[in-house]
């Protein structure tokens, strides 16, 4: 319907491709950037309250919001892209995100029950493994089979967890999504996992071109202004403390700022390479993040098409 070509019933391989299209795609990005930058702010501001650990606490709350946004509405993005709809604007984008978190939510709240009453269960058998006589009898059956429930559980519930977004990229309910996630991982749970994999490592693999660029890019510029701004980066051997400072909770380091006057001009340098190397950690995880979401999109639409077309 989207112009997928499913092989014979099953997922097709030339999704993965289609996934590296997220490279091309800057309004995911952005979206991804700007609710997490918000969410950093905001944990930011907030570890600075008086009272201790309840602004250290809602700081944290807020900014694991703030990435739940980022995912949500860069994935409506990108569950667009995957069915060759018009892209939507990053406004709409970071409003759906809002929208979408509760339901987000509640569906993790959701699978963590689910998870938890299978738990419940099985101390329920294992208590019956204590009953004087037939109990150790009943472990040696018991245990193996709870081993295996438990292996095929995780297998599902790895499948559930990671179609849960696109599901909801995809507008549906709590209920709706929940039960077109379990009937997926129940009907093409080898086919589903075969392609996850290989989405990361497709990522994995973009993650470290990216990396590698990175790396470059920061190595070029650190030789240019290192001739003409001694100051700012003294040898390269306080390079490292200038970065390891920066993310010390009191800025500080053993015997690395030694040598370092605390002035507003090294507070800035400092806060500059800090930056740098914020922004590179940001594209290292946000752009191979991408392409993996855009390929659980299209894994999603596939698996859909094949087990409920008229949902689609």
């Amino acid at each position: 319907m989207f112009g997928h070509t499913p092989s014979q019933g099953d997922l097709s391989f030339s999704l993965l491709l289609r996934a590296l299209r997220g490279l091309t795609l800057w309004q995911p990005i952005l979206v991804y950037a700007v609710a997490a930058v918000i969410g950093i702010g905001l944990f930011e501001w907030l570890s600075f309250w008086p009272g201790g650990w309840m602004g250290d606490t809602l700081g944290t709350l807020l900014l694991l919001l703030g990435f739940g946004v980022g995912y949500l509405g860069a994935g409506g993005i990108l569950l667009h892209e995957a069915r060759g709809d018009a892209l939507p604007g990053i406004g709409q984008s970071l409003r759906f995100g809002l929208r979408m978190l509760p339901r987000l939510i509640a569906l993790m709240v959701i699978e963590g029950l689910l998870l938890l009453g299978l738990f419940v269960v099985e101390l329920i058998v294992f208590l019956l493994c204590n009953i004087p006589g037939i109990g150790p009898i009943l472990f040696v059956p018991f245990f193996p089979l709870v081993m295996l429930v438990n292996a095929v559980v995780f297998l599902l519930a790895v499948i559930v967890f990671n179609l849960s977004g696109p599901a909801l990229w995809h507008g549906e309910s709590v209920g709706r999504s929940l039960r077109h996630t379990i009937n997926i991982a129940r009907s093409k749970p080898g086919s589903v996992l075969l392609m996850m994999l290989l989405l990361v490592g497709l990522a994995a693999g973009v993650g470290g071109i990216f990396a590698l660029i990175l790396y470059t890019g920061f190595s070029m510029t650190l030789a240019a202004a290192t001739p003409v701004m001694p100051q700012a980066f003294g040898d390269f051997s306080t390079i490292f403390w200038h970065l390891l400072g920066a993310v010390l909770p009191d800025g500080q380091s053993d015997g690395g700022f030694a040598g370092i006057p605390d002035t507003l001009a090294n507070t800035l340098y400092n806060g500059g390479i800090s930056s740098a190397v914020a922004l590179a950690g940001a594209l290292i995880f946000i752009i191979p993040n991408v392409v993996f979401l855009l390929g659980m999109a299209h894994v999603y639409i596939e698996a859909l098409e094949l087990v409920a077309p008229e949902d689609v």
